[in-house]
């Protein structure tokens, strides 16, 4: 845990005190950079593959990218958006710890962040979003040869979860999650470009007292066996039903 961040790990943040460090010297971690280079990645798919038994490599690479993100993004955006504090998110400066599942355990960072200046939602997510998610989600894209927007859904809807939990924080206030909420709710980004994180997920009236949460894009992890739907899944039962599982 990063002392300095403690107070976020309570109420519905309670279990991701582990999954930001601050980096050990000797390092045991693999840079971030390095685990996504092409050649790095696609050696170590190659291992998750023959790991898991499957020749689904799209979907294992969208389902191993879905653990990549909930491991880290819960306490950097309750760190950004709680504490005002700029984590140092750019790909070169953090580690990757691996499980021997080889699932991602936790993120490792080379000090524990700076104070967040008066800025836009844009500027404040900057370095998470284009020095951080976008050079992940290019390796993730090369790798797998899936359509970005697949790994986009996957980074947005673990994003808009984060949001909702941390609206439940006893830190937060009215206002605390408004700058996550605009990424969410604007389709463009200051510069003309498309946002990737906009509208990841909707809501479906069913006649009941909690709306439906559904993606809007489906993260395919049921092409893998044993694995099934999520519990957020767009396709209807019907459709459901004619996959292959």
């Amino acid at each position: 845990m990063i002392p300095s961040l403690a107070p976020l790990f309570t109420g519905p943040l309670a279990d991701h005190g582990e999954k930001l460090q601050l980096r050990s010297h000797p390092r045991t971690d693999v840079p971030g950079d390095r685990f996504f280079q092409h050649e790095y990645f696609a050696a170590f798919v190659d291992d998750l593959q023959a790991r898991y038994k499957t020749d689904e490599r799209l979907a294992l690479v969208s389902l191993w990218s879905k653990w990549y993100f909930s491991t880290f993004l819960a306490p950097v955006m309750a760190a950004n958006l709680l504490q005002q504090c700029d984590l140092p998110l750019a790909l070169a400066d953090t580690g990757i710890q691996l499980g021997n599942d080889a699932r991602p355990q936790a993120l490792h960072l080379p000090h524990a962040g700076q104070p967040l200046p008066p800025c836009t939602a844009f500027e404040r997510f900057h370095t998470l979003v284009e020095d951080h998610l976008e050079p992940v989600i290019e390796t993730l894209v090369s790798v797998s040869q899936a359509s970005p927007r697949l790994f986009w859904s996957n980074a947005g809807n673990t994003f808009e979860f984060v949001t909702s939990r941390i609206d439940l924080h006893p830190l937060a206030n009215a206002y605390s999650t408004a700058p996550a909420k605009e990424i969410l709710n604007t389709r463009l980004r200051p510069n003309g470009r498309r946002n990737p994180l906009f509208a990841p997920v909707q809501y479906r009236d069913i006649g009941e007292d909690e709306p439906q949460r559904l993606r809007r894009i489906c993260c395919i992890r049921y092409r893998l066996p044993g694995v099934g739907y999520c519990s957020s899944c767009p396709l209807d039962e019907c459709k459901r039903q004619e996959q292959p599982v």
